[in-house]
């Protein structure tokens, strides 16, 4: 099975930085509304506390989270493992690929990787971040087996 690449980490760190912000933005709101409606102020710290207590947990869970995000792409399956306490490994059939999406959003841009949609009829499975040249080329080895399957058939 294949690991993610390093810099998936850096990405990781960086969106739970960002959900942080919106925690803080929820504090600072809540102290202002807290204080015009005359609920108690002390309430405001819970959504503080619940904030810190996501940033710790998701940025000590990164170095397990890429521990256990691996994939794998053989003639006949496409695997996708993910999880650390809940793990999930999925088997998608090459037969069933009905479609390979690559998706870049800013934080996978910047560090010049892509997230690879897998989509079968019934669902789409996402393998997190690889490089942009190894998308492409999972992209097109996973369609032309698929093809390859369906005109066997």
């Amino acid at each position: 099975m294949k690991k993610l690449p390093e810099n998936v980490k850096k990405i990781w760190m960086q969106a739970s930085i960002i959900i942080f912000v919106f925690w803080m933005i929820a504090f600072i709101g809540s102290r202002f509304l807290f204080t015009l409606i005359k609920w108690p102020s002390w309430l405001s710290f819970i959504i503080l506390a619940l904030g810190i207590l996501e940033l710790i947990c998701e940025l000590s869970l990164i170095p397990y989270r890429y521990a256990f995000n691996k994939y794998k792409i053989s003639e006949e399956y496409v695997e996708i493992q993910k999880g650390f306490f809940f793990r999930k490994l999925s088997s998608i059939p090459i037969a069933r690929v009905q479609n390979v999406n690559l998706n870049q959003g800013p934080l996978l841009r910047m560090q010049n990787l892509n997230s690879v949609y897998v989509d079968t009829a019934g669902d789409n499975h996402k393998i997190e971040a690889v490089t942009h040249e190894e998308a492409q080329t999972i992209r097109k080895q996973v369609m032309d087996l698929a093809m390859e399957a369906r005109n066997a058939k």
